[in-house]
């Protein structure tokens, strides 16, 4: 046995079977795709006739993975825009997200003059919407 298998980071990287290395690798080639995936929903609502229509694009994943079920390796469903579960889960994820690239970025916009104190009232708003609603 070389000094290396007894480093306590050699089982993460050589402790697998090639099959089990293989089917992580492509476990982590699905997630990836699903995570690129997007849908886009035209709402509008049936005008009167002559009245003027305003049609709003907007853009959401084709699939999200739900925070509640990681832990015990949930996957992927589709995403609705119409199930107000899934809108919630997707509005947590978000959250999340821009609070973590506020806390890495936000130093770099201040010391350049740029507030971002709307991105912050973002957050605080959506976060109290949500805990009002769950």
């Amino acid at each position: 046995m070389s000094d290396q298998e007894e480093h306590e980071a050699y089982p993460w990287f050589f402790g697998k079977t090639d099959e089990e290395a293989a089917r992580e690798f492509r476990v982590s080639l699905a997630r990836q795709m699903a995570s690129g995936l997007r849908i886009t929903a035209r709402m509008s609502e049936a005008p009167d006739k002559g009245t003027v229509v305003s049609v709003e694009a907007r853009e959401f994943p084709a699939f999200i993975s739900p925070q509640s079920g990681r832990s015990t390796g949930g996957g992927y469903e589709a995403f609705d825009p119409h199930d107000p579960n899934s809108v919630m889960e997707l509005q947590r994820q978000g959250i999340v997200a821009l609070r973590a690239w506020l806390s890495r970025y936000q130093g770099a916009f201040e010391g350049q003059g740029t507030s971002l104190k709307p991105i912050e009232g973002i957050l605080s708003e959506a976060g109290w919407r949500l805990a009002r609603s769950a």
